[in-house]
């Protein structure tokens, strides 16, 4: 099972490491999104120095068409969402789950039906992958 956190973790954190780890061949895409998701999440800075120098590099990993595979999946990879997914079966409970999330300043809500979410097509709720 392939862990980003401990990728993450076990090479340092420097952005020659990180891209050695991206650039390997051998490393599924999928990975290398998760690496990124992990570094945008515990290394914010790693994260932002890696796409803005290397942003042709990367782009692949943090949005088409490697995304498009993250959200097929999404609900099922190992990632701390960045936002909330409300779906209809969350139908009479919306106010209860509202009500746990931890974030004290919310600056942006967006509402979607989930279809066409950036050409990928209906995603419905696994498109918040793209956040």
């Amino acid at each position: 099972f392939f862990s980003p956190k401990m990728a993450l973790a076990s090479q340092g954190v420097t952005v020659d490491r990180a891209l050695a780890f991206l650039r390997d061949p051998a490393t599924k895409d999928i990975h290398k999104y998760l690496y990124l998701r992990f570094a945008q999440q515990f290394s914010p800075k790693l994260f932002y120095d890696i796409l803005l120098c290397h942003v042709q590099e990367v782009l692949p990993y943090v949005y088409t068409p490697t995304v498009g595979e993250a959200c097929q999946y999404y609900c099922n990879l190992p990632i701390v969402p960045q936002g909330m997914r409300l779906t209809l079966q969350d139908k009479g409970q919306i106010l209860t789950k509202l009500k746990t999330w931890t974030q004290p300043l919310v600056k942006v809500v967006v509402v979607t039906d989930g279809e066409r979410i950036l050409g990928l097509g209906d995603l419905g709720a696994g498109g918040l992958g793209i956040s």
